[in-house]
């Protein structure tokens, strides 16, 4: 049977201080163990575009040591409109991408922000498949017992930014794009009727609160760090089974604790073997005809 991880990262020897050891070679072994047939490899981020070029070059030389197992994520210096045009033509005509990567902000510009447009419109225009990555917050973050951003402030990141792109119509706008949203979409789901009432109560809000769950509805939500039956009750009834994909944030969460939430995934009672079967591969399939 199909596994498909959709949110699956790769360590380049620049990025090794303080990470875990990894190649291509060990990162097939601990999918075979783990019992993943495919990974679409990315790395979140938004450099400059010549550090952005290379790195989409060396991930696309990653996966096309093993096509049939990898697929790619390219990323966007998305701070450099003009380029990020130019990296999404590349990635697409000549790496042949599968999709795109893109964290939250760059340099502190959301994803919704009017600075973007052109961005969305070209991603639009390809009908492109993107992962929505958390990154620290475009701003100051304040000084709290728990220092890893990744227990709390990646999640608020995710839907902040999620938040901003729907309340400004670029989910409308651009309905070709087909997001991911890392993380179950974070805090996303659980604040979902809130999130809508605000559109009843503001009138200057573009959108009405039909339109913000209908564009919450569009929307994939992968299940990497959030593989607890609640979080897959909620997704279920909200989203369907129909727009959760797997992930993992492999290999930065490690091979232990994957296996675990794999486990949580094919024991969980409320998804038959049917639902099952499209959140571990039918489900990325449709976002990523390659792997069909």
């Amino acid at each position: 049977m199909s596994f498909i991880d959709v949110h699956h990262h790769l360590i380049g020897k620049q990025h090794l201080a303080g990470m875990p050891d990894w190649s291509l070679e060990l990162d097939k072994e601990s999918m075979d163990r783990m019992g993943l047939t495919n990974a679409l490899l990315s790395l979140p981020v938004a450099g400059a575009p010549e550090q952005t070029r290379g790195i989409n070059d060396m991930i696309a030389g990653l996966a096309a040591k093993d096509p049939k197992r990898y697929g790619m994520l390219a990323c966007l210096p998305s701070a450099y409109v003009d380029a990020a045009l130019r990296e999404i033509e590349y990635a697409c005509d000549t790496l042949k991408a599968d999709g795109f990567c893109m964290p939250s902000n760059a340099s502190g510009i959301y994803i919704g922000d009017d600075r973007m447009d052109e961005i969305l419109a070209e991603l639009n225009r390809r009908s492109a498949t993107v992962l929505l990555h958390p990154t620290k917050a475009g701003g100051e973050i304040p000084s709290l017992l728990v220092t890893d951003l990744s227990t709390y402030e990646y999640p608020f990141e995710t839907s902040r930014a999620m938040i901003d792109l729907i309340y400004r119509g670029k989910i409308q706008k651009y309905p070709n794009i087909k997001w991911i949203v890392s993380h179950a979409g974070g805090v996303l789901p659980y604040i979902a009727y809130r999130v809508s009432t605000v559109a009843q109560e503001n009138k200057a809000m573009p959108l009405t609160s039909d339109e913000v769950m209908s564009s919450l509805k569009t929307l994939y939500y992968d299940v990497a760090l959030s593989t607890a039956p609640y979080v897959f009750a909620t997704l279920k009834e909200l989203f369907g089974t129909s727009h959760i994909v797997f992930g993992t944030d492999a290999p930065l969460r490690y091979e232990g604790p994957v296996t675990e939430s794999i486990q949580q995934l094919k024991s969980y009672r409320g998804f038959d073997e049917g639902e099952k079967s499209k959140i571990m591969s039918e489900n990325a399939k449709e976002l990523f005809p390659r792997l069909r």
